[in-house]
């Protein structure tokens, strides 16, 4: 099916950003440069826009020295098919995801030091006191920041970048609603994580000694039924599950999910082409 004007627009406003126009398993690229994606056999060539750095590019999340960068999905690309158009949000998190939330571990160090604080008289009385203290709001950074992505993605970053965009070449093109736009496209969100089985070469397949496992601590499951605090006995993707429910039921999203980054490729064959 051929693009409506609308739709026209938006591609044309994703192709201005032709420098972040890059290969899938190079945007999947941590700070030191290493890829989680596995480029065998030319796996991963697809190419996205990396959204995270047209967000950085931007002007309007500064103000003179604080940087005010919504949380964005690290990729972003288009689809039209029959009378639908896509637009693909993906998250690429090199870590497990079927491990629980380091809100168990820190529970489990508070119970840890209780115990030893009772062979050492009280001790570390005052310490305890201030770990229960941060224990009783901590919440855990990357559960946090995967479940705001897609959210501050389509309600913050992408209608700002338009905004800029369009007053920048507001001469040369025509308005778009990029909000009603957003709303009426179906919007895909998939964070992509390593699979438990992943070894990227040798020398991690030795010194990796982590895997993913349903043991959880009693502590955790204690105090999860205690508090009726989930995160505690709960994977990070189970966690975020819940989230993306909600944001399908809002209309927020068409679909959410995850995808291993061994099956990426396949997802790219099957859905982005």
């Amino acid at each position: 099916m051929p693009l409506t004007k609308e739709e026209a627009q938006f591609v044309e406003f994703l192709g201005s950003f032709p420098q972040f126009y890059k290969k899938a398993h190079e945007i999947a690229e941590n700070s030191k440069g290493v890829s989680i994606l596995p480029m065998d056999n030319g796996k991963n060539e697809f190419k996205m826009y990396a959204l995270d750095d047209i967000c950085h590019s931007c002007s309007i999340f500064k103000e003179g020295n604080l940087r005010i960068t919504p949380k964005t999905t690290d990729a972003i690309w288009y689809k039209k098919e029959g009378d639908n158009f896509f637009i693909f949000l993906i998250e690429f998190k090199g870590d497990f995801l079927c491990k629980t939330s380091s809100k168990c571990t820190l529970v489990e160090v508070v119970d840890n030091l209780k115990i030893k604080n009772e062979k050492l008289n009280d001790e570390l009385e005052h310490e305890l006191f201030l770990l229960d203290k941060v224990l009783s709001k901590y919440s855990d950074k990357m559960l946090n920041g995967l479940a705001a992505k897609p959210l501050e993605t389509v309600i913050i970053a992408l209608p700002l970048i338009y905004e800029e965009y369009y007053q920048k070449n507001k001469d040369n093109v025509e308005f778009l609603d990029i909000r009603e736009f957003l709303n009426n496209s179906r919007i895909v969100y998939r964070v992509v994580s390593i699979s438990d089985k992943y070894e990227p070469n040798r020398e991690r397949s030795r010194g990796r000694s982590y895997r993913c496992s349903n043991m959880i601590p009693s502590i955790c499951k204690r105090l999860a039924h205690e508090k009726h605090d989930r995160e505690l006995d709960a994977s990070y993707e189970s966690s975020l599950q819940t989230h993306h429910r909600r944001y399908e039921r809002a209309g927020i999203v068409y679909s959410a999910g995850f995808v291993d980054n061994m099956a990426f490729n396949n997802f790219i064959e099957n859905y982005l082409k």
